[in-house]
């Protein structure tokens, strides 16, 4: 109810039954991700299957789209990590197909509509916004249902969102619009625009895919007698619709957008078995699942650091920075106070990913930041009295390069008011977390 109340935080529940079993731990916890994905999968095929009721082939579009949905290279990508993206993906897919299927008198529709959206809100505020591109083509059908599926998605969703909904919604805004969006975004206007569009055939389709899907819908179009859409292509296209608030908005991140790539996949699997020669349709399926193939496999083992598109990559052997070494440093330096303040963030080191081992752990020990991009000193130290911190963690070696400048301003400030016998600290212990980069924890006097 109140970890981080700026999130919604259903991804957080997923894993339990898995810690249960197994302890709680990060790595177990992106296991959660195999079922959702397999789930995901499986419901935009039978979303798909809806779609097309009719088609001669619509069987076939419906098990060539699926297995393409899958092959989306951000949207494995994501499953190997512990994002929320999965989640948002199996539920939106569940709410498309459902959405499909939906009849005017079937009453449990409105149940079954009602728990996913609740559920959706519970995995992210925009959820509704996602699922709105699927709700407009079914319209008609959806009405008897609507108003008790909202009471049912409210009455879910408020079970967290009656206590946080002014933080999460400020911080929903300013993601998207706002200070947050303006932070990771860089530059605006027209070839900020573009270089998003780039960013979603490069890591989110690839390249190679991408070219596939363009190829097969051209060549679909191409061998019609009449370029006219049927309805369930018109449907899949109105679930696209949503990408034109990302793309009017100031973030550009294409993650925020991936639980959408599924539908041009099953845009292309209806486009390849258009064709009437069934040695084109069987071309046009070979290409798509041979480049999805590829692409996956090439991605998963082979890709290092350098071609590795976003959230892919081959294994390596680097075990990664010592975070424990310094979890179990400032255990022993916080006293009673179980507060460690960490003067840094960055991607392998910040106090959510310490704080998140510190509990696998079962160490009764939390880890909080200096605020989130802090430029003031004054605010840092404040923020240290007012969460009660025992403690100081400082990062040295990393290059200024390599550090979020806007995340880390109050960093050198802090260290300097330590220095100078400001803010009085004492050192308890020195870690190294990697070669050239040690850790220092401070014991915080009174």
């Amino acid at each position: 109810m109140s970890a981080f109340r700026i999130k919604a935080p259903l991804i957080s529940v997923v894993p339990l039954p898995l810690y249960a079993l197994f302890g709680p731990g990060e790595r177990v916890a992106v296991w959660a991700n195999l079922p959702l994905a397999v789930a995901a999968a499986w419901a935009w095929s039978r979303a798909a299957a809806a779609w097309w009721r009719g088609h001669p082939r619509a069987r076939e579009a419906a098990v060539l789209g699926g297995a393409l949905t899958a092959l989306v290279p951000l949207a494995y990508g994501l499953s190997r990590i512990f994002f929320v993206e999965t989640l948002v993906s199996c539920l939106l897919a569940l709410f498309a197909w459902r959405c499909a299927e939906a009849e005017k008198d079937d009453r449990g529709e409105s149940v079954r509509l009602g728990v996913l959206l609740g559920l959706g809100l519970l995995a992210k505020i925009t959820f509704p916004l996602l699922a709105a591109g699927f709700v407009w083509p079914a319209r008609e059908r959806l009405k008897p249902h609507a108003k008790r599926a909202l009471l049912i998605g409210g009455l879910v969703a408020a079970t967290w969102y009656l206590e946080n909904a002014p933080y999460v919604l400020g911080f929903a805004w300013s993601a998207g619009f706002g200070k947050v969006a303006r932070d990771y975004s860089g530059a605006g206007g027209l070839s900020a625009r573009l270089d998003w569009v780039v960013s979603i055939l490069r890591d989110g389709f690839s390249f190679p895919l991408a070219a596939a899907l363009a190829a097969v819908a051209a060549a679909a179009a191409a061998s019609a007698r009449r370029a006219r859409l049927d309805e369930g292509a018109k449907t899949a296209l109105w679930g696209l619709a949503p990408m034109l608030v990302y793309a009017a908005g100031v973030n550009r991140e294409p993650r925020m957008i991936a639980p959408l790539l599924a539908v041009p996949a099953l845009l292309a699997a209806r486009a390849a078995v258009s064709f009437a020669r069934p040695a084109a349709r069987g071309a046009a399926a070979a290409l798509l699942l041979g480049a999805g193939l590829w692409v996956c496999a090439d991605q998963t083992f082979r890709a290092g650091p350098g071609r590795a598109l976003d959230f892919n990559g081959a294994p390596v052997s680097d075990a990664g920075w010592d975070r424990g070494a310094l979890v179990d440093a400032a255990a022993r330096a916080v006293g009673p106070g179980n507060v460690a303040a960490v003067a840094l963030e960055y991607p392998k080191l910040n106090a959510n990913n310490l704080s998140s081992l510190a509990a696998a752990r079962g160490l009764p020990l939390q880890f909080v930041n200096l605020g989130y991009a802090q430029d003031s000193v004054e605010n840092a130290l404040i923020r240290l009295k007012d969460k009660n911190a025992s403690a100081l963690v400082f990062v040295d070696g990393l290059p200024a390069s390599e550090l979020p400048a806007f995340l880390n301003r109050a960093n050198a400030g802090v260290a300097a008011a330590v220095r100078s016998g400001r803010l009085r600290a004492r050192l308890s212990g020195t870690v190294s977390l990697a070669p050239g980069v040690s850790a220092s924890v401070l014991r915080l006097d009174r």
